[in-house]
Protein backbone atom coordinates (compact mmCIF):
# COMPACT_ATOMS: atom_id res chain seq x y z
CA UNK A 1 0.00 0.00 0.00
CA UNK A 2 1.39 3.34 -1.02
CA UNK A 3 0.78 6.82 0.35
CA UNK A 4 -2.04 8.47 -1.59
CA UNK A 5 -3.90 5.16 -2.08
CA UNK A 6 -7.65 5.32 -1.42
CA UNK A 7 -9.77 2.61 0.16
CA UNK A 8 -13.40 1.86 0.93
CA UNK A 9 -13.51 0.35 4.40
CA UNK A 10 -15.19 -3.02 4.55
CA UNK A 11 -15.21 -3.82 8.25
CA UNK A 12 -16.42 -2.65 11.65
CA UNK A 13 -18.29 0.55 12.40
CA UNK A 14 -16.40 2.38 9.64
CA UNK A 15 -17.79 0.19 6.84
CA UNK A 16 -18.41 2.06 3.59
CA UNK A 17 -16.26 5.07 4.44
CA UNK A 18 -13.72 6.15 1.82
CA UNK A 19 -10.28 7.00 3.21
CA UNK A 20 -6.84 7.93 1.87
CA UNK A 21 -3.54 6.64 3.23
CA UNK A 22 -1.42 9.65 4.19
CA UNK A 23 2.19 10.00 5.35
CA UNK A 24 2.42 11.78 8.70
CA UNK A 25 6.03 12.65 9.65
CA UNK A 26 7.17 11.85 13.16
CA UNK A 27 10.22 13.02 15.12
CA UNK A 28 13.73 12.21 13.97
CA UNK A 29 15.49 9.74 16.26
CA UNK A 30 19.21 9.49 16.98
CA UNK A 31 20.23 5.83 16.49
CA UNK A 32 23.76 5.81 17.86
CA UNK A 33 24.62 2.33 16.56
CA UNK A 34 21.68 1.49 14.30
CA UNK A 35 20.77 -1.44 16.58
CA UNK A 36 17.00 -1.03 16.42
CA UNK A 37 14.71 -2.21 19.22
CA UNK A 38 10.91 -2.15 19.03
CA UNK A 39 8.92 -2.60 22.22
CA UNK A 40 6.12 -1.40 24.48
CA UNK A 41 7.93 1.31 26.47
CA UNK A 42 5.46 1.21 29.37
CA UNK A 43 6.03 -2.51 29.94
CA UNK A 44 9.68 -2.45 31.08
CA UNK A 45 9.61 -6.03 32.35
CA UNK A 46 9.37 -7.23 28.75
CA UNK A 47 12.01 -5.01 27.14
CA UNK A 48 14.12 -6.89 24.59
CA UNK A 49 17.72 -7.79 25.39
CA UNK A 50 18.89 -7.82 21.78
CA UNK A 51 18.36 -5.66 18.72
CA UNK A 52 15.50 -6.52 16.40
CA UNK A 53 17.48 -5.56 13.29
CA UNK A 54 20.56 -3.59 12.33
CA UNK A 55 19.91 -0.55 10.14
CA UNK A 56 21.30 2.91 9.45
CA UNK A 57 22.85 4.81 12.34
CA UNK A 58 22.61 8.54 13.07
CA UNK A 59 19.58 10.79 12.57
CA UNK A 60 16.75 8.59 11.24
CA UNK A 61 13.20 9.73 10.32
CA UNK A 62 10.05 8.19 11.73
CA UNK A 63 6.55 8.34 10.32
CA UNK A 64 2.97 7.12 10.54
CA UNK A 65 0.68 5.93 7.77
CA UNK A 66 -2.62 7.53 8.74
CA UNK A 67 -6.25 7.67 7.65
CA UNK A 68 -9.09 9.95 8.71
CA UNK A 69 -12.39 8.30 9.61
CA UNK A 70 -15.69 9.30 11.17
CA UNK A 71 -16.25 7.44 14.40
CA UNK A 72 -19.47 6.98 16.33
CA UNK A 73 -20.21 9.98 18.53
CA UNK A 74 -17.71 12.23 16.74
CA UNK A 75 -18.65 15.20 14.55
CA UNK A 76 -15.26 15.59 12.88
CA UNK A 77 -13.12 12.80 11.38
CA UNK A 78 -10.42 11.41 13.65
CA UNK A 79 -6.90 10.48 12.58
CA UNK A 80 -5.92 6.84 13.04
CA UNK A 81 -2.45 5.40 12.58
CA UNK A 82 -2.57 2.42 10.22
CA UNK A 83 1.18 1.75 10.51
CA UNK A 84 4.23 3.12 12.30
CA UNK A 85 7.61 3.21 10.63
CA UNK A 86 11.22 4.23 10.92
CA UNK A 87 13.77 4.87 8.19
CA UNK A 88 13.86 6.44 4.71
CA UNK A 89 11.01 4.59 2.97
CA UNK A 90 11.86 6.26 -0.35
CA UNK A 91 14.96 4.01 -0.48
CA UNK A 92 12.99 0.79 0.07
CA UNK A 93 12.70 -1.47 -2.97
CA UNK A 94 11.26 -4.51 -1.18
CA UNK A 95 9.48 -5.26 2.12
CA UNK A 96 9.85 -8.61 3.88
CA UNK A 97 8.53 -10.04 7.16
CA UNK A 98 10.94 -9.16 9.96
CA UNK A 99 12.18 -12.42 11.43
CA UNK A 100 13.60 -12.88 14.92
CA UNK A 101 14.39 -16.27 16.48
CA UNK A 102 13.19 -17.93 13.24
CA UNK A 103 9.69 -16.45 13.60
CA UNK A 104 7.88 -13.42 12.20
CA UNK A 105 8.26 -10.70 14.84
CA UNK A 106 5.05 -9.13 16.20
CA UNK A 107 4.84 -6.16 18.56
CA UNK A 108 2.54 -6.70 21.53
CA UNK A 109 1.74 -3.25 23.02
CA UNK A 110 0.19 -4.03 26.39
CA UNK A 111 -0.09 -0.30 27.18
CA UNK A 112 -1.32 0.66 23.67
CA UNK A 113 2.09 2.25 23.01
CA UNK A 114 5.00 1.16 20.87
CA UNK A 115 8.50 2.60 20.66
CA UNK A 116 11.52 2.66 18.38
CA UNK A 117 14.93 3.09 20.03
CA UNK A 118 18.54 1.94 19.83
CA UNK A 119 19.09 -1.12 22.01
CA UNK A 120 22.29 0.51 23.36
CA UNK A 121 20.10 3.23 24.94
CA UNK A 122 18.10 0.75 27.03
CA UNK A 123 19.95 1.58 30.27
CA UNK A 124 19.41 5.32 29.76
CA UNK A 125 15.73 4.90 28.85
CA UNK A 126 14.75 2.30 31.46
CA UNK A 127 14.33 4.80 34.36
CA UNK A 128 11.86 6.76 32.22
CA UNK A 129 10.06 3.60 31.07
CA UNK A 130 9.72 2.53 34.73
CA UNK A 131 8.40 5.94 35.88
CA UNK A 132 4.61 5.57 35.66
CA UNK A 133 3.96 9.30 36.07
CA UNK A 134 6.39 10.13 33.27
CA UNK A 135 4.97 7.43 30.99
CA UNK A 136 1.41 8.57 31.67
CA UNK A 137 2.48 11.97 30.36
CA UNK A 138 3.99 10.32 27.27
CA UNK A 139 0.78 8.33 26.82
CA UNK A 140 -1.37 11.49 26.93
CA UNK A 141 0.94 13.21 24.43
CA UNK A 142 0.77 10.20 22.13
CA UNK A 143 -3.04 10.17 22.27
CA UNK A 144 -2.98 13.79 21.11
CA UNK A 145 -0.07 13.80 18.64
CA UNK A 146 -0.01 10.05 17.74
CA UNK A 147 3.82 9.94 17.61
CA UNK A 148 6.24 11.74 20.00
CA UNK A 149 9.91 11.79 20.97
CA UNK A 150 11.43 10.86 24.33
CA UNK A 151 14.56 12.90 25.01
CA UNK A 152 17.57 11.78 27.06
CA UNK A 153 20.20 14.45 27.77
CA UNK A 154 18.87 16.63 24.97
CA UNK A 155 18.73 13.98 22.24
CA UNK A 156 15.76 12.05 20.90
CA UNK A 157 16.61 8.57 22.15
CA UNK A 158 13.19 7.00 21.52
CA UNK A 159 10.11 7.69 19.45
CA UNK A 160 6.81 6.51 20.93
CA UNK A 161 3.66 5.91 18.89
CA UNK A 162 0.02 5.27 19.77
CA UNK A 163 -1.49 1.91 18.84
CA UNK A 164 -5.16 2.81 18.18
CA UNK A 165 -6.73 -0.59 18.86
CA UNK A 166 -4.61 -1.44 21.91
CA UNK A 167 -3.13 -4.80 22.95
CA UNK A 168 -2.84 -7.32 20.11
CA UNK A 169 -0.12 -8.81 17.94
CA UNK A 170 1.06 -6.43 15.20
CA UNK A 171 3.39 -7.76 12.48
CA UNK A 172 6.68 -6.04 11.62
CA UNK A 173 8.27 -5.75 8.18
CA UNK A 174 11.80 -4.80 7.16
CA UNK A 175 12.43 -2.58 4.15
CA UNK A 176 15.56 -3.24 2.06
CA UNK A 177 17.30 -0.96 -0.43
CA UNK A 178 18.65 -1.98 -3.86
CA UNK A 179 21.77 -3.40 -2.18
CA UNK A 180 19.57 -5.50 0.14
CA UNK A 181 20.58 -3.49 3.20
CA UNK A 182 17.89 -2.96 5.86
CA UNK A 183 16.98 0.74 5.85
CA UNK A 184 13.46 0.81 7.33
CA UNK A 185 11.01 -1.03 9.58
CA UNK A 186 7.20 -0.89 9.45
CA UNK A 187 4.75 -2.04 12.14
CA UNK A 188 1.34 -2.84 10.63
CA UNK A 189 -1.24 -1.59 13.16
CA UNK A 190 -3.97 -3.48 11.28
CA UNK A 191 -6.41 -0.63 10.88
CA UNK A 192 -6.70 -1.64 7.22
CA UNK A 193 -7.36 -5.28 6.37
CA UNK A 194 -8.26 -7.62 3.53
CA UNK A 195 -11.94 -6.58 3.61
CA UNK A 196 -11.04 -3.02 2.59
CA UNK A 197 -11.31 -2.31 -1.14
CA UNK A 198 -8.52 -0.37 -2.81
CA UNK A 199 -10.03 2.29 -5.08
CA UNK A 200 -6.88 3.59 -6.77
Amino acid sequence: MRFGSSFELGHGGNMGQKVMLTATPGPTIDLRWGALAVADPWFPGALPEHQLIGMGRGEVPTFLSTIEVLREGKVEPVTLAAAAGIGPVDRVVTWRPLVQDEAHFHLYPDSALGAFYDITDTAALRPFFEDDEHMFGIYKRALDKHIVAMDVDGRAAAVVFEVPDGPALYPAYAGFDEDMRAVAVLIDLQILDATDVRLE
